[in-house]
This record gives C-alpha cells, sequence and structure tokens, in this order.
C-alpha cells in the first residue's frame, strides 16, 4: 500500500507553500494588519481540521458498524509520515486538502451500514462545527473570536464539496465522492441491486 514518493511532487509541495507564505508576509508589510493573514491562517487550519475531523468520523463510523479499518489517509502528495495501530495503517502527507478510510474486503455490506459510513464524514465536520459554535459562544471578544467563524465556514465548505458527485482516485484505486457513492447507494436500492461492494472505501 506504501506509493513511492516523487522527488518532483516534494518540490512543487514545498513551492507551493513557499508561494503560499510569501504572499502572507507581503499582505502583512503591505496593510501592516496582522488581521487579514490571520485570517487566511485560521482558514487553512480549519479546513485541515475539518479534513481530518472528516476522516475520523468515517473511521469511527466503520469502528462502530464492525469493519475493520485497513489505511486511514489524510492529505495528498509525498507521505511524511506513516504508522500502524493494530491493523490500521495511518498516513500524513504533504498537503491536507483531502484523505480517505479504506476498509478490508467485506463480502456482504448492509445498505445501512454503509449509507452510516459513508454519512460518518459529514457528522464528523458537523461535530467540529459544534465545537466551534459552542467555543464562539464562550470566549469573550478577544483576538480569537474573530477567526472561529472562518474555521466553521471551512466545515461547511467541506461538507458541500464532499456530497458533490464526481470521480476521483485515493490510495491509487478510483473511486466516488461521498455524493456519488451516495447517489450510487440509492440507485442500487431503488434498482434493487445487490449491496456487496468490495471496497467499502471512501
Amino acid at each position: 500500500m506504501h506509493e513511492p514518493t516523487d522527488p518532483l511532487a516534494r518540490w512543487i509541495v514545498f513551492v507551493a507553500l513557499l508561494c503560499l507564505a510569501i504572499v502572507l508576509i507581503c499582505i502583512w508589510v503591505l496593510t501592516r494588519d496582522y488581521r487579514i493573514p490571520a485570517l487566511l491562517v485560521s482558514a487553512a487550519v480549519g479546513l485541515a481540521a475539518g479534513i481530518v475531523c472528516h476522516e475520523l468520523g468515517h473511521m469511527l463510523c466503520a469502528v462502530l458498524l464492525s469493519a475493520p479499518v485497513l489505511q486511514v489517509s489524510i492529505g495528498i502528495g509525498p507521505v511524511l509520515w506513516h504508522g500502524r495501530l493494530g491493523e490500521t495503517r495511518f498516513e500524513l502527507r504533504a498537503v491536507p486538502c483531502a484523505g480517505f478510510v479504506q476498509c478490508y474486503p467485506q463480502p456482504v455490506v448492509n445498505r445501512l451500514s454503509r449509507l452510516l459510513f459513508l454519512l460518518g464524514g459529514v457528522l464528523g465536520n458537523g461535530v467540529l462545527i459544534g465545537l466551534v459554535t459552542a467555543l464562539h459562544a464562550t470566549l469573550v471578544d478577544g483576538p480569537g473570536h474573530d477567526y472561529l467563524g472562518s474555521i466553521a465556514f471551512g466545515q461547511y465548505y467541506l461538507i458541500i464539496v464532499n456530497l458533490v458527485p464526481f470521480w476521483t482516485t485515493a490510495g491509487g484505486v478510483r473511486t466516488g465522492s461521498d455524493g456519488l457513492q451516495l447517489l450510487q447507494l440509492a440507485r442500487g436500492a431503488m434498482s434493487g441491486a445487490s449491496s456487496r461492494d468490495s471496497n467499502f472505501q471512501q
């Protein structure tokens, strides 16, 4: 399952992050206002935290459904860190803008179990929205108060993007987004197709 790291991909990631840092520094120097770069950084942190919560939501639902998890990957690009916890392989990749959870192949997958697994990511984002909202309500006006809205906005963005149906590649396997898999599940339920699924992958 380990993908070889591509030196070109590492350079692309490095140059992209360097360009982003230069843009943030230029905005700060030109405006003499730290709030604009801080708002952009909080949005990026919110998106990264949202991806982690989304994938952990899928993983938690799989564990609750007794589906053994093969791999959890956060991010795209070269692998920065990987490790194992039991039989589950965890990967952290260079750019935290996507991820996937892959379960061991199941001979028969119950439609309700599949539905819960697919909605687990959105539920994870919903939990983070709830935490951010509660934190926002309890904080008195202060420096961090202004940036919580961009973190919550990032979660709404992730929910919408994940529910849009499209094809993608995750871990070298062509798979559909949560939205596409939900449509396929609904179409299968309407047509009476079997619920056999060897990937059980999001």
